[in-house]
């Protein structure tokens, strides 16, 4: 009877454990943690380029083809932003002087939803421009500099890689459909942006 009443008690005290646990978020594996946020931010960061999907589009006749764009993605120091901050920027592949875009990524690490990504535009793009040349300029980056995109993007690590899609609680897509389609993609050397496949061609 009294071995009964042990083994009744360790259950209990098992079964308070596991409650305590999943009370506490912490029952099960994290969605990312930060050797996988340390892992994708070391690949992120080069130089890309889109040339062999755009010539592949030219040879097949596929219309309209995806224009051969250039990348550039680097690390910069912009405490108004965060602590992991990157500067992006697209241009021509054949004329780097036709910048097509500049961005910047912010990524933190949420306990429950794992690597979160926001997105800034900048509001007066020329000031900022072929900013990875001096990388030093980003530090003088205010919050007022730049405007937040509607949706962030969360990271989840797929194979050696990882995928990013939107919130669908919070941005849905436009489908309506239940699971987020990958709005980017990132492998040991090569990153998806939507449609547009990036080669790493340097760092």
């Amino acid at each position: 009877m009294a071995e009964g009443t042990r083994a009744g008690a360790r259950i209990l005290a098992a079964l308070a454990c596991c409650a305590a646990l999943a009370a506490a978020g912490c029952a099960g594996k994290p969605p990312a943690t930060e050797a996988d946020l340390t892992l994708m931010l070391t690949m992120l960061p080069g130089r890309y380029d889109n040339r062999a999907q755009a010539e592949a589009d030219v040879r097949s006749g596929t219309h309209p083809a995806h224009e051969a764009v250039a990348l550039v993605i680097i690390h910069v120091y912009t405490p108004r932003l965060g602590h992991y901050v990157y500067y992006a920027q697209e241009s021509a592949a054949d004329d780097p002087r036709r910048v097509l875009s500049q961005k910047m990524y912010s990524f933190r690490l949420d306990e429950k939803r794992g690597i979160v990504e926001t997105m800034y535009e900048f509001v007066d793009p020329v000031r900022w421009r072929d900013g990875y040349q001096s990388k030093d300029l980003f530090t003088a980056v205010q919050m007022e500099d730049v405007q937040p995109e509607g949706c962030e993007l969360l990271w989840k690590k797929k194979g050696d890689g990882f995928l990013a899609a939107h919130e669908q609680k919070i941005c849905p897509d436009s489908g309506g459909d239940a699971a987020a389609a990958p709005q980017m993609q990132l492998a040991p050397g090569a990153l998806t942006v939507g449609d547009y496949k990036f080669v790493r061609k340097g760092r």
